[in-house]
Formats: C-alpha cells, sequence, structure tokens
C-alpha cells in the first residue's frame, strides 16, 4: 500500500497511483501554488543535490532591504530555461550508477532529449521534483538501452576473445604435434644413415657429412602435418637419394685406388723385370747374347740404333755391314743362333725349379 504525504489517503496500491492522485489532491495543488509564489533564489549550486523540500521556482532574487532599485522579474522563457538547465545538472551531471558505464555521448543525448521532451510542459506550474521525476525517467530509458548495448558488445567481446585462445590453443598443438612427428621421422632417418654408414664402412668427415645431409634435407622437405605415408615416402626418398650419392663416391674412391695400385703393380712388374733380366745377363752372359739376338731378328731392333736412323731398305749394304760390325763389337763371342734361346741342358735357369 501506498500513502499520499500531503492528504495522509493510504488507498494506493503503488506510488503510481499516488502521483496520479496529486494531480487532485487539494493539499498537494494548495503546497504547489504556494511554492510556485515564493521566490526563486535558492537554486542548486553546482555538484551539490538540491534541497527539493524548499525549492522554488520564482526566479526573482529577493530584493536586499537596503537596495531601493527594483530588479526586472524574470519572464516565463527565463524561468523555464533555469529550471532545465537545474534539472539537466540534477539528474545527468550528478547521476552515478554500477550497471554500466556512463560515456559523455550518453550524457550529451540525454540533455537533448530531455530538453526537447521537457520544453512543451509548463516547467513553471510544476513542482521541481516532478520535472526531476520525468527527466530520470528519460535519462533511466536512454542508458537502459546503452548499458544493454554495452552488455552485447562486453558478452561478444568475451566469446570472440574465448574462440580465439581456442583457436590458438588449437594451432599450439598441432605444431607440437607437427613438431613430434618431425623429430621421430628424423631420428628414424638418422638410424637408417648410421647403418648405412656402418655397413659401407664410412667413418670421419664422409660419416659426418652424410648424417648433416640427411638431417638437413628431411628439415626442409618435411613438415610434420603430412599424413603418415607421405612423410615416410618423403623419408625414403631422401635416404635413397644420399645413398645413392655416398655409393657413386665410394666408387670413385674405390676407382682411383685400384688405378693407384694396377699402377704400383706395374712399375713393380717393370723393376722386377728389369732386375731378373740383369741378373740373367750377369749369370748366363752367353745365353742373354743369344736372347738379344733372337730379339734382333725377330723384332728388328739393333741396340743403340736411333729411333730417326734410315730403314733396311733404303740403307743398303753399308747400314747391314754397320750394323753386323756393331754386334761383333759388342758380342764378341757369338754361338750359332739356335731358333730359340735355349739353356744348356742338365743347366737350370734363375726361377726355374
Amino acid at each position: 500500500m501506498a500513502t499520499c504525504n500531503f492528504c495522509k489517503e493510504d488507498r494506493f496500491q503503488c506510488t503510481q497511483g499516488v502521483k496520479a492522485h496529486m494531480k487532485s489532491c487539494d493539499r498537494y495543488l494548495a503546497e504547489k501554488a504556494k511554492k510556485a509564489r515564493a521566490a526563486l533564489g535558492n537554486l542548486p549550486q553546482a555538484g551539490l543535490a538540491p534541497d527539493l523540500s524548499t525549492f522554488n521556482l520564482n526566479v526573482v532574487k529577493p530584493i536586499p532591504e537596503r537596495s531601493s532599485k527594483q530588479e526586472t522579474p524574470p519572464t516565463p522563457q527565463q524561468q523555464r530555461r533555469t529550471i532545465l538547465q537545474a534539472v539537466k545538472r540534477l539528474v545527468i551531471d550528478q547521476y552515478g550508477t554500477l550497471v554500466g558505464r556512463v560515456t559523455t555521448s550518453m550524457r550529451g543525448h540525454a540533455k537533448l532529449m530531455i530538453e526537447q521532451q521537457l520544453a512543451i510542459l509548463p516547467l513553471e506550474e510544476m513542482g521541481f521534483e516532478e520535472v526531476s521525476e520525468i527527466a530520470a525517467a528519460i535519462r533511466d530509458r536512454l542508458y537502459t538501452s546503452a548499458f544493454t548495448r554495452q552488455e552485447q558488445a562486453a558478452k561478444r567481446q568475451r566469446v570472440e576473445t574465448a574462440a580465439h585462445k581456442k583457436k590458438e590453443m588449437e594451432t599450439l598443438g598441432t605444431l607440437l604435434r607437427a613438431d613430434r612427428r618431425k623429430t621421430m621421422f628424423r631420428q628414424q632417418a638418422s638410424q637408417q644413415a648410421e647403418a648405412f654408414c656402418h655397413e659401407k664402412k664410412i667413418t670421419g668427415w664422409a660419416y659426418v657429412s652424410v648424417l648433416a645431409d640427411v638431417e638437413s634435407r628431411l628439415a626442409l622437405f618435411l613438415t610434420g602435418e603430412e599424413p603418415i605415408l607421405e612423410a615416410q615416402a618423403i623419408v625414403r626418398s631422401v635416404l635413397e637419394s644420399r645413398f645413392a650419392e655416398a655409393e657413386a663416391t665410394l666408387a670413385a674412391v674405390q676407382a682411383k685406388a685400384d688405378e693407384h695400385w694396377r699402377r704400383e703393380m706395374e712399375a713393380a712388374l717393370v723393376l722386377a723385370t728389369v732386375a731378373g733380366l740383369v741378373g740373367l745377363s750377369l749369370q748366363y752372359p752367353e745365353q742373354t747374347v743369344a736372347f738379344f739376338n733372337w730379339l734382333e731378328r725377330t723384332f728388328d731392333f739393333a741396340p743403340g740404333a736411333k729411333a730417326d736412323a734410315p730403314n733396311a731398305e733404303t740403307s743398303g749394304t753399308n747400314s747391314d755391314t754397320a750394323s753386323a760390325e756393331t754386334r761383333r763389337q759388342m758380342y764378341p763371342v757369338t754361338p750359332p743362333d739356335p731358333p730359340f734361346p735355349c739353356v744348356p741342358s742338365g743347366v737350370a735357369m734363375q726361377g726355374q725349379a
């Protein structure tokens, strides 16, 4: 139940019924008229809430006792403007709430709406409390709508922030899984490369080069996000390519070593042959002379002859005579030439069992 403070009637269900009753309450109207006739010199100061019980709508300041000059009373327009400014200062500038954040644009919009809607009302005939209540209702309607929009925007921001954070966590999880998978494949490839090097007996810098090349190529071609079969194919391709290069390098090194060994063997054989011939000539000079004579007859080779000497067909008998003389000088004792050099029976040549 609600009670009218002027006539003390308590038959009203709510305060709105009391306000409707006050429009026809004799005591309220009499009090209102009394206040309207009172002076309006006690307007509220800026930043302080006015005392509505003693607020006067008369904008004419009381004349001091010593003043002999009569001031001009304010016009109705001036009275309305004074009331509007006081109401806006009370319900807007001095208003605070914990529901939402009051922005400058909200205060400006509320003042504009209050001034537009109160401009059509007889403010000079209404009580300051009633005008303030109407202005507060306009303010609350605008602020409520603004607070609702603020809450919706904050909710959207929270949802977007949560979605963004969830997406970041999912991305981070994907990157971690990809890194773990990539690391696993690289470890497996390194183990296979080590086994290949042990099998091929690759050591030293060549061993380090094979492992480093496998690691660098997998780091370049493998991301960890591929399907397992595709990742295995990449690993296999890298290993096969690097192993083929290593085998080609080994083959080249082996071929070079074989060539060096062959040349060394040829040189050793030549030296052994020369040494054998020298030893044979010292131990069996007659057989050695016969062997050289056989070579001379077979290959038409004359010891001590120059490379640019004329051939036998153009030299004539003089070259034959010179060749024979040279042979007699080199080999003073010349046994009969057998068809092929032979060793006297019962005498074993060097190197025979």
